[in-house]
């Protein structure tokens, strides 16, 4: 039952499993999304808003302090990101490992981080 408490991130989690083993091809035909490095934002925004959840769902449920939940935050969120591009890699044969990719999940889950302050100031923290 503990695990329903982290819906959210579990949910953000399995549509980036999902977007990482499946094909982009089908994205490229959308005419409006022909942007260069159209594939970083998505990279950033998932792991961004992944990484609001994630300490969003720290903060509400567990007692751990403002250190550790930005440590834990930041060691899963970013390894979560790495992994997946190994995933493309070892299982499928139309995905690659690219750095720039992993640069754009690490800015998205530091930026998720900040984002979750503004959230906290505003606020609105219960609705993440």
């Amino acid at each position: 039952m503990k695990l329903l408490k982290h819906w959210k991130p579990v949910l953000i989690s399995f549509i980036i499993l999902y977007g990482s083993i499946t094909s982009g091809e089908s994205f490229n035909k959308a005419p409006f999304l022909n942007i260069p490095n159209f594939d970083k934002i998505i990279h950033y925004i998932f792991h961004l808003l992944l990484s609001i959840s994630f300490y969003a769902s720290l903060y509400r449920n567990t007692t751990l302090n403002k250190k550790e939940q930005i440590t834990i935050t930041l060691v899963l969120i970013i390894s979560y990101g790495i992994i997946m591009e190994m995933f493309q890699y070892y299982f499928t044969t139309h995905r690659y490992v690219e750095i720039f990719d992993v640069i754009a999940n690490t800015l998205g889950c530091i930026s998720g981080i900040l984002f979750f302050y503004v959230f906290k100031k505003l606020k609105l923290v219960n609705y993440l």
